[in-house]
């Protein structure tokens, strides 16, 4: 059986008997094949010693999620009023010189929505390189419809039946950090897991380590909080992690919860989800052609939104909070830093303030929407606020705060009723 080690050399798993031992560069994670009695003696010398577990891309469980093609992403973008931020600075944004990390099942990087935007690609399966269970491609695409400019990471961890293994994300997100450290022009600055494990409550998991420690390096990870609903307790890992942003689905209809997302607590008692966007009946890039779409549903496709709008943020943070762009060197334009506002502090200072749920809807964050949908227009209050830059737009002329929540509740009530 494989499992993770934690606190271990490859010398002491090799003393043990440990066989096809693997070590991670920047996660304190060893991987090897052992036997139980061997693991158990690794976890008598003071060891964390965890059993590998499987993970999937949350397309199907526990029942197949329907869909049928009648959103475009753009359409969703205009719906949550999510377009006006391009308007906030000068240049507008559009992901320009940012990176994002598609840990997934491969994408077809010939697609007509993709095509030009992967700078980096690593397979981390026995699978080749392609998109052959068709989910990674659509993800690709809606993170390019919020951020058209952006840069991707094609990290492939997931085979062509969408299963792959804790080690295999691990070593992706490792690749990641170690990116970051040794040659930053190609890091990611947001990485998207449209996957997860079932969550067990262990916070010592290979993959959970990993995603605490990109997250320690400054790298925003966005996780799908899983089909599993509406059961409570149902989110899965890594999304349970508490500073990875767990998403949850909304329908494009009603922006009412969806009834497959799953719901928190978590099984250490976290309110999770930590936001929702829309995740029905989507129109997304597929990997059969170069042309090809399909229609997607399930919080795997509601990621991508807010992987996308974390490039917008983190774009604009770069170019009008003081940060300058290396443009004279070769490859993408890159940022000299390596770390903008924290997950942390975006998750505990500033989400509930960009999020509003439907009227009637109980205030703060909650086990089905988490803090809500992300809403436009405080968003741009809140970038407006963190950079000090002035927002042109006319219709925010003459706003000088967020608005409250109460009042956007209101503004949604009635986009519900005209899209119901």
């Amino acid at each position: 059986m494989r499992y993770s080690i934690i606190g271990a050399t490859t010398e002491k798993v090799k003393a043990v008997g440990g066989l096809d031992i693997k070590a991670s560069s920047n996660l304190g994670i060893i991987f090897a094949t052992l036997t139980p009695s061997q693991a158990t003696a690794l976890k008598s010398q003071g060891y964390v010693v965890t059993l590998v577990k499987r993970v999937s891309a949350p397309v199907t469980p526990p029942v197949p999620v329907e869909a049928d093609p009648r959103y475009f992403p753009q359409q969703l973008i205009d719906l949550a009023g999510l377009e006006e931020l391009r308007a906030l600075t000068r240049p507008m944004l559009y992901g320009k010189a940012v990176n994002l990390a598609v840990i997934d099942t491969g994408i077809r990087e010939s697609h007509e929505k993709i095509k030009g935007h992967v700078i980096y690609k690593k397979n981390f399966t026995s699978d080749t390189m392609d998109d052959g269970f068709d989910h990674g491609t659509g993800v690709a695409s809606i993170v390019l419809s919020v951020a058209p400019l952006c840069n991707i990471l094609n990290m492939k961890v997931l085979d062509s039946r969408g299963q792959g293994t804790e080690e295999e994300v691990a070593m992706a997100i490792d690749e990641c950090i170690a990116l970051r450290i040794s040659n930053p022009r190609f890091s990611p600055s947001v990485i998207n897991l449209s996957l997860g494990a079932e969550d067990t409550g262990e916070p010592d998991t290979a993959i959970r380590v990993a995603c605490r420690r990109a997250i320690d390096e400054g790298i925003w990870v966005v996780a799908a909080a899983g089909n599993n609903g509406p059961s409570p307790m149902t989110v899965m890992s890594p999304a349970c992690e508490r500073y990875v942003f767990a998403v949850g689905s909304l329908s494009s209809d009603t922006l009412l919860v969806s009834r497959f997302s799953s719901r928190g607590p978590t099984e250490e008692g976290l309110i999770k989800p930590d936001l929702s966007f829309m995740g029905e009946d989507i129109i997304l890039a597929s990997s059969r052609s170069d042309t090809a779409t399909k229609a997607g549903s399930g919080t795997s496709f509601a990621t991508p939104f807010m992987a996308g709008l974390g490039l917008l943020f983190q774009e604009a943070m770069l170019k009008y909070g003081g940060v300058e762009f290396v443009e004279d060197l070769p490859g993408p334009d890159y940022p000299e830093i390596t770390e903008l506002v924290p997950a942390k502090d975006m998750l505990d200072k500033y989400l509930e303030e960009i999020c509003v749920k439907p009227a009637g809807e109980p205030l703060g964050k909650d086990n089905s929407y988490g803090y809500g949908l992300v809403w436009g227009l405080n968003l741009k209050s809140a970038l407006t606020a963190l950079t000090g830059v002035t927002v042109w737009s006319q219709l925010m002329s003459g706003i000088a705060t967020v608005f409250s929540l109460a009042m956007l509740c209101v503004v949604t009530k009635s986009m519900v009723k005209s899209v119901s």
